[in-house]
């Protein structure tokens, strides 16, 4: 037992009597958990400082709008800034962490610290967990990490998530926890993670940690694209999918668009052909009901056609217009609900 003269154990220097010895005292665990959770926040708060906000405004001028093209403004700023941080600028943090270490009190604390330096890119899965815990298996390595120190309460076992971890010997020798945010996977992550393979082996790239951390924004473009279910235009279709493209770029011609529209008209199609995989018995119907999608929806401009201005255009039935663009709502409907 402690005495209330001895020193407390907590490490601080003073009397037990005079720390943790007092009434109504918060537990050792809890002071040590704000102190980390502060340490983080300060390198955010602090970071990018003046030596390198130029650095930092080239790699977000570059990243930024493309990531803005698929998520929120303030999430892809988010992930630019992680990704100069702890990709580009490594050595921001580590001095961070020595210095904390030096004015840190509790060798609890310090010992947490330390570890911290050994920063690791997770892609994986979410396992199972409840309020108080919490696994998380790498797909790469197959290890599996244990989270205590707030773990995630929102996820779906075997959900996929990407997330920059830190060591946290509080959760035992696998124990780990968020450094900032995490992006989940929406979505089987099988086919995900296939598809990640795929683009490591075409840079001939074997080390999957490595090769998400020299390719961090990118893996978060074809997170959320894959999440949204947007297709990137580099894919191939088939020759039947080809010909409702070929249908809708003659009707562009003739209208007026501007190239925003253009290119947000022609992906919209282009990912529901892919994704969808619907039969094409005749491509004008596709792009019929597609039309009149595009109309209900005000996303062109111009003027707007009467359901027999439709049929009269596309050379297909109003009943049959009208089924496809109910399609194309759904679609659109559930593409919304996923971000």
């Amino acid at each position: 037992m402690v005495g209330r003269n001895d020193p407390c154990p907590c490490g601080s220097g003073k009397k037990y009597k005079k720390c943790h010895g007092k009434e109504q005292t918060v537990s050792i665990n809890d002071l040590v958990n704000d102190e980390l959770f502060k340490v983080r926040q300060l390198f955010f708060s602090e970071n990018p400082n003046q030596d390198n906000i130029a650095e930092f405004r080239e790699l977000q001028q570059e990243w930024q709008p493309r990531l803005m093209q698929t998520m929120a403004e303030n999430d892809a700023q988010a992930f630019v800034i992680e990704n100069f941080l702890f990709m580009k600028k490594p050595e921001l943090w580590e001095q961070h962490l020595n210095k904390q270490i030096e004015i840190s009190q509790r060798p609890t604390t310090q010992e947490v610290l330390e570890d911290w330096t050994n920063v690791k890119i997770f892609v994986g899965q979410y396992l199972k967990g409840d309020e108080s815990s919490a696994q998380f298996k790498d797909a790469f390595t197959g290890e599996t990490y244990t989270m205590a120190d707030q773990p995630p309460t929102d996820m779906e076992d075997g959900q996929g998530l990407l997330a920059i971890l830190l060591p946290d010997s509080r959760a035992g020798k696998d124990g780990a926890l968020f450094l900032n945010g995490y992006l989940t996977i929406v979505g089987e992550f099988a086919p995900f993670f296939e598809q990640l393979k795929a683009e490591m082996a075409k840079a001939n790239e074997t080390d999957g940690e490595q090769y998400v951390r020299d390719n961090y924004l990118a893996v978060v473009e074809s997170i959320v694209k894959y999440s949204t279910g947007t297709v990137d235009d580099s894919i191939e279709l088939s020759p039947e999918h080809q010909s409702v493209m070929d249908e809708l770029q003659k009707h562009i011609k003739d209208a007026e668009m501007d190239e925003e529209t253009v290119e947000n008209v022609t992906s919209i199609l282009n990912s529901y052909l892919v994704s969808q995989q619907p039969s094409v018995q005749k491509p004008e119907a596709l792009v019929g009901g597609y039309w009149r999608f595009l109309q209900d929806h005000e996303l062109i401009k111009g003027p707007m056609l009467a359901p027999k201005q439709l049929s009269e255009k596309f050379d297909v039935s109003s009943s049959t217009i009208l089924k496809r663009s109910k399609e194309f709502g759904a679609y659109f409907e559930e593409l919304l609900a996923k971000k």
